[in-house]
């Protein structure tokens, strides 16, 4: 009877660990080779239309992706302003590297690069949104302050 009782526990435990293990494998499962198929190729365009010296055409294509934004919107405007400045004040552009990149399934997805300048470098943010029938630019953000971000994780290692 002890030994049924024994079988039967490390069974349930054994059906226990395989639900288990398929829950982990479900919820790291979330990048998705759909949303990457559309958002990457046009981050590349963008890219390249960088390295051709049109910038300004390269973040106006983009941000036509989505009908929902204005380009004569203050807020895109100043945003485009700011890129032309980065462009001019930065040097050549020199190249571009994925850092990060994070998808919620087929719903999101946040791609960060590294891209680099003669002079400075900085952090690109594209984020994608898949509404159901395309995939769209949502948003688009640089910044300078990679560096910091860096050092501050550097830090956890030095001791």
């Amino acid at each position: 009877m002890k030994v049924k009782i024994v079988e039967l526990f490390l069974l349930l435990s054994l059906c226990g660990c395989a639900q288990q293990k398929d829950k982990v494998v479900e919820s790291k499962n979330l990048e998705s080779k759909y949303l990457s198929e559309k958002s990457i190729p046009a981050i590349k365009v963008f890219f390249d239309s960088i390295k051709s010296g049109n910038y300004t055409s390269a973040l106006n294509d983009l941000l036509k992706t989505n009908e929902n934004i204005n380009l004569q919107d203050s807020g895109t405007i100043n945003l485009q302003n700011k890129f032309s400045s980065l462009n001019e004040a930065s040097g050549k552009f020199v190249s571009e590297r994925l850092m990060r990149k994070k998808e919620l399934g087929d719903d999101l997805g946040l791609y960060v690069y590294l891209v680099k300048y003669d002079k400075k470098f900085y952090r690109f943010t594209f984020t994608f949104y898949n509404n159901g029938s395309a995939v769209r630019v949502y948003k688009f953000s640089f910044d300078d302050v990679i560096d910091i971000e860096l050092e501050e994780s550097l830090k956890l290692y030095v001791n």
